[in-house]
């Protein structure tokens, strides 16, 4: 994203002209998306510091402007002192992670003419804005309008106001579930599970399409992966999360730059091709490209839903993954399906070429774990193995991963266990 961007929206040039300046790119583009979904309001443009938000509120001349308090360039004190002065009909409204009586005393004395948190509520923010601009007074000897029919509004998106809801109302979360190898009865990592706590109630995936048909796909799969990601600081060193991200989100810088430093090494990144991918597909050159970058820095790639289908087999070489996650409903029927038990083993010889793990999520029996392990699959996931749990039931279970993985793999392998303790790493004592 360029430091100062405009929009060239076509709407209804009676609506209100609305400009933000913030540091962070995911608020910037939340709100550019919550004042898209408002017919009533236009978004003309965003900046990154104090400076850039003072020229580009005197080219666009704005209605609104959504400042933060905290940002470079002298901060939102400076930036609403000059736009006061330069352009004193801008309406400024002061945004901030602070919500203290000095911040918001010190905004209003610099000009702004309301405060919100942007803890606040989606609908709080945009009644904001309109009151903001209600302030002002018609000018002098203008004649009252007569209106004998309303003309009904126009219709509303409500996808972009739902998913930046979700976003700013930190509704996105994780549920995790653990990942067991068949052999020791180790817990190696964990699947994580993004949630959208919020209304609509639906899928994680239904949230997805339509971040991605707003502009939001990046900020949501963002949201996800940082709240999957606290869990790094609970999980022994050698443990590994596992995140399924869209090739478009991984393609992005932004993304990008949250996989820093050592715990690069602990993240495995799943790509499906049943996911839409933002318009960037999994064999595009480019992509190639942000996959060699993220091995550089130590991340490990996931081939999910793999055996679904022809195109699904396919980007095992696209990938050259580390790990090879079976499609479940290949899971649920393999030791009564002739056919679904013939992919299984195919897809365990490909992987076995390439290099790769296998992992079958979904194992719910016995059965469908003994054959699972003749075919050569090497981890599994399901109600078998270990519920989901979110992040508060975690450090609880990192003390039933070091006390009872032996026994754990005893029982995998239906023999009575002999072992009391064990560590991470699978010695026992």
């Amino acid at each position: 994203m360029s430091n100062a961007r405009t929009s060239e929206d076509q709407r209804d040039p009676a609506a209100i002209r609305v400009l933000v300046a913030d540091d962070e790119e995911t608020v910037v583009d939340v709100l550019r998306a919550l004042v898209g979904s408002d017919p009533r309001l236009r978004f003309v443009g965003s900046a990154n510091d104090a400076e850039q938000a003072i020229e580009l509120v005197m080219r666009e001349k704005p209605d609104v402007v959504l400042l933060d308090v905290r940002m470079p360039g002298g901060g939102g004190l400076r930036a609403a002192r000059e736009i006061t002065k330069r352009f004193p009909p801008a309406r400024i409204v002061a945004l901030s992670a602070h919500e203290d009586a000095d911040t918001v005393i010190g905004m209003i004395g610099a000009g702004a003419r309301a405060y919100v948190p942007k803890a606040d509520s989606t609908e709080k923010i945009l009644r904001t804005i309109h009151r903001a601009v209600g302030e002002s007074r018609p000018s002098k000897g203008t004649p009252p309008r007569l209106k004998l029919v309303e003309p009904p509004p126009p219709q509303r998106d409500e996808r972009a106001a739902w998913v930046a809801r979700a976003i700013l109302d930190g509704a996105v979360t994780a549920a995790f579930e653990p990942i067991v190898d068949i052999e020791t009865g180790q817990t190696l990592g964990l699947d994580v599970q993004p949630r959208v706590a919020t209304l609509p109630h639906r899928s994680y995936d239904a949230w997805c399409a339509d971040a991605q048909a707003v502009g939001l796909l990046i900020d949501l799969e963002l949201a996800a992966f940082r709240a999957g990601r606290l869990a790094l600081r609970h999980l022994p060193e050698d443990a590994f999360l596992e995140f399924e991200v869209s090739p478009f989100t991984a393609s992005s810088a932004r993304f990008r730059r949250t996989i820093q430093g050592t715990a690069a090494a602990r993240i495995a990144l799943g790509f499906s091709p049943l996911v839409a991918g933002g318009g960037v597909a999994i064999n595009d050159v480019n992509f190639g490209e942000t996959l060699e970058a993220l091995r550089n820095r130590g991340v490990r790639v996931s081939a999910r839903d793999t055996g679904s289908g022809l195109s699904a087999l396919g980007h095992l070489t696209s990938l050259a993954p580390d790990f090879v996650r079976l499609d479940q409903t290949l899971t649920r029927s393999v030791e009564h399906s002739f056919s679904n038990h013939s992919i299984v083993a195919a897809v365990a010889a490909c992987a076995g070429q390439i290099g790769a793990r296998v992992i079958a999520a979904g194992v719910t029996t016995r059965e469908q774990l003994d054959e699972l392990h003749r075919l050569g699959v090497h981890m599994v996931q399901g109600t078998l193995v270990g519920e989901p749990f979110h992040l508060s039931e975690l450090p609880s279970n990192i003390e039933h991963w070091v006390n009872s993985a032996g026994e754990k793999a005893d029982d995998l392998k239906g023999k009575p266990s002999s072992r009391s303790t064990s560590t991470p790493g699978g010695d026992t004592s």
